[in-house]
């Protein structure tokens, strides 16, 4: 995500739609193998109280731009995102 977490605490993001890795997959940890134990925190509920809106719920390498933030559901969305962020850049430049 662009901005900090401090900006996150004041709502600057409130109302955006993203794609995020889903709370789903983290709780089947550490039985799928990426992390050493059980998570303490679900990321997607902390996004969800912060007012942002989770569009995917699994991985399938989506991608989403809403304004000028843009997210992936995983790190099968690292092409589509670098895609989409260059794209989105070019688009800004042409608007200048």
């Amino acid at each position: 995500m662009s901005g900090s977490l401090r900006a996150l605490h004041d709502d600057l993001y409130r109302g955006y739609a993203i794609c995020a890795f889903p709370d789903a997959l983290d709780e089947k940890t550490p039985d799928i193998g990426y992390m050493p134990g059980h998570l303490t925190w679900k990321f997607g509920e902390k996004l969800k109280t912060l007012g942002f809106r989770i569009l995917n719920d699994d991985i399938s390498g989506a991608v989403h731009k809403d304004r000028r933030l843009i997210t992936g559901d995983s790190p099968l969305a690292g092409n589509a995102l670098g895609k989409l962020a260059a794209e989105s850049l070019l688009e800004d430049i042409a608007g200048e």
